[in-house]
C-alpha cells in the first residue's frame, strides 16, 4: 500500500471513529430535547411566516411578535423538563412569564386597534423578513449538543436578538404609541436576557 493510500484510510477511521463516538455521547434525553426544541422552532418560524403583511407597521409587528413570542414560550417550557442548572431554569421561567405579559399586551393592542392602517413602504417588509430570516438561519446553524442548559442559552441568545431587530424596526416605522412602547420593552427585557444567558455559557463553560 502506498504512503497516499495509507494515509487515506487512516485519515477515513479517524473521521469514522469521532462520528461515532459523537453518537454515543447523545444520550436519549438530550435527543428528546433535540426534537422537541426543533418542533418548537418550525412551529415559530411557520406563525411568523403565515402573518399576511398589512403595511401597517404597528399591526404586522404585534402580529409577528406573537408567535415569536410564543416560541419563547414553548422553547422556555420545553428546557423546564430536561435542564439542571437551576439558574438556568430561573431564567426559562422569567421568559415564559415575560412573553407571555407581552403576548397580552399585544393582543390588547390589536383588539383596540381596529381594521389595519398601511403607511409604510417596501422597506419595512424587507427588513421584517431580513430580521427573521437572520433570526431562523442563526438558530439553525448551531449544533446541538448533549448539553439542554448551554444549547438552550445559545439558542434563545439568537432567539432574543430576532426579538430585539424586529421592535427596533417597529421604531423606526411605527406610530402608535402602544405599539412602541412594547417595542421599547422588549428591547430592554431582551438585551438584558442576552446579557444574563452570555453570563451563564461563559460560566458553564461550553459542552465537551
Amino acid at each position: 500500500m502506498n504512503k497516499l493510500k495509507f494515509y487515506t484510510v487512516v485519515l477515513l477511521t479517524a473521521l469514522f471513529s469521532v462520528a461515532c463516538n459523537k453518537d454515543e455521547d447523545v444520550t436519549p434525553g438530550s435527543m428528546a430535547f433535540h426534537a422537541e426544541m426543533d418542533a418548537a422552532m418550525q412551529k415559530m418560524e411557520q406563525g411568523m411566516a403565515a402573518v399576511e403583511m398589512t403595511m401597517d407597521p404597528d399591526v404586522d409587528f404585534a402580529h409577528m411578535m406573537l408567535p415569536h413570542h410564543q416560541g419563547s414560550i414553548d422553547m422556555s417550557t420545553i428546557v423546564l423538563k430536561y435542564a439542571t442548572h437551576p439558574e438556568l431554569k430561573e431564567m426559562a421561567q422569567k421568559f415564559i412569564d415575560g412573553d407571555t405579559e407581552s403576548k397580552a399586551r399585544l393582543q390588547a393592542f390589536l383588539d383596540a386597534h381596529g381594521a389595519p392602517a398601511p403607511s409604510a413602504g417596501a422597506e419595512f417588509k424587507q427588513e421584517m423578513e431580513q430580521a427573521m430570516m437572520k433570526m431562523n438561519q442563526n438558530m439553525k446553524a448551531y449544533n446541538m449538543s448533549n448539553d439542554p442548559d448551554y444549547d438552550f442559552a445559545e439558542t434563545m441568545t439568537h432567539h432574543h436578538q430576532g426579538a430585539i431587530d424586529m421592535s427596533q424596526i417597529e421604531l423606526k416605522h411605527g406610530k402608535d404609541q402602544p405599539a412602541l412602547n412594547e417595542a421599547k420593552m422588549i428591547i430592554e427585557h431582551q438585551q438584558k436576557d442576552i446579557v444574563d444567558l452570555g453570563k451563564f455559557r461563559n460560566e458553564h463553560g461550553q459542552p465537551r
